[in-house]
């Protein structure tokens, strides 16, 4: 499975990778939705999905971007074992690929 994977990636000109929730939770960022979430609470008065649409983004950018800087950016956040784990087989692969190259 692997090496399927590996072999398609590198043939991609472009890749996305759509991660859930456990990505982030384990890494210190609390998901969307559960208690003590990003959609948890309202904010000054507004729900989470009102401040974060187009239309407050052009209305209200200073309470878009309060919200930005509040609840949406986690300096302290760390790799999680799932990206760590990931990391390490990314760099096994790369260094085995490595040593069959002529």
């Amino acid at each position: 499975m692997y090496e399927s994977l590996t072999g398609a990636i590198k043939k991609s000109k472009y890749l996305v990778f759509f991660g859930g929730a456990g990505v982030s939770t384990e890494s210190g960022i609390p998901d969307f939705r559960s208690t003590g979430g990003l959609y948890g609470a309202s904010f000054e008065g507004y729900s989470p999905e009102e401040i974060l649409s187009a239309s407050c983004f052009q209305s209200n950018p200073e309470l878009f971007y309060k919200f930005y800087r509040e609840k949406m950016l986690f300096p302290g956040a760390k790799p999680g074992n799932s990206i760590l784990r990931w990391l390490s087989w990314n760099a096994a692969a790369n260094a085995a690929a490595s040593s069959h190259r002529i």
